[in-house]
Order: structure tokens, then C-alpha cells, then sequence
């Protein structure tokens, strides 16, 4: 299998970690719409929200809502969070494995956000946050700790 969460739920390849338990990994978006952008990501291969067994799909829901409120926590201009699943590559799922975005939102960044969503892919982003993706980690795993 070619999945690159399933690479990264073997240990494989790298990730910013936030969170980890039985069902889900919970890291950051390497192409992060805003700031502290959050994946939570199914441990096991499911392609779809359906493919996911009964135990880890009850559990979704309430994982997205710890990590909600470590976000609110973790970033005091935090005043929303848009929780984002694409099932399916026509609903723009990029890779083909279940997982739930939780987008961080900050009054008046909807400007950001719509440039954000048009360049995401570009090659320069890459270079510019990785120390900012580091630092997101920490405070969010600190702020995990809190709960």
C-alpha cells in the first residue's frame, strides 16, 4: 500500500504528533489552511468515513472535541474551529484515507484563508513553517496535558 498515513501511522515517515491513541493519530497539516491546522487521522487504512469499524467512527466526534478545546486553549485569538471531512476524491479528499480536519479560525481571517486555500500546494510554503509546525506541536500537546 502507497498511503501516506498509513506510512506515517507505521512509523515511516515523519509527523508533528499531537496525539495518539488506539483509533486516531492527531497531527498537523503539513499544507495548514491556518495556523495549528490539526489532522485527526484513522490508524487503520479506510478510504471512507463508511470504511471505518463501528468503535473508532463513535470515537471520532469526541477525540475532534478534546482536540477542539486544547486548540481553544492552546491560542487565546482562536474564536472558531471549522471541522472539515472530504469523503471521497470528488468531495477533495487528496489522500485516499480517512481523516478530519480541524481548522483553527481567527476573527478577520477570512482574507488569509481564501489565499491560503489557493496556494497551500505551492513548493515555497514548505521552507517558511516547519519551525512553525514545531512550535504548534508543543503548545498543543501542552495544552492536551491541561484537559
Amino acid at each position: 500500500m502507497n498511503c501516506v498515513f498509513c506510512a506515517i501511522a507505521d512509523g515511516q515517515l515523519p509527523a508533528h504528533l499531537i496525539h495518539e491513541d488506539e483509533h486516531f493519530l492527531a497531527l498537523l497539516d503539513i499544507y495548514p489552511l491556518r495556523p495549528a491546522h490539526v489532522l485527526i487521522v484513522a490508524r487503520g487504512h479506510a478510504r471512507f468515513l463508511g470504511d471505518l469499524p463501528a468503535p473508532p467512527r463513535d470515537a471520532l466526534l469526541a477525540l475532534a472535541n478534546r482536540l477542539a478545546a486544547a486548540l481553544y486553549r492552546s491560542d487565546a485569538t482562536i474564536r472558531g474551529i471549522n471541522l472539515l471531512l472530504n469523503d471521497g476524491p470528488v468531495a477533495n479528499q487528496h489522500v485516499p484515507h480517512l481523516h478530519l480536519h480541524l481548522i483553527p479560525r481567527r476573527t478577520g481571517d477570512l482574507p488569509a484563508l481564501c489565499w491560503r486555500i489557493l496556494t497551500r500546494f505551492l513548493p515555497f510554503w514548505r521552507t517558511r513553517i516547519e519551525a512553525r509546525l514545531q512550535h504548534e506541536a508543543e503548545r498543543l500537546r501542552a495544552a492536551l496535558v491541561e484537559a
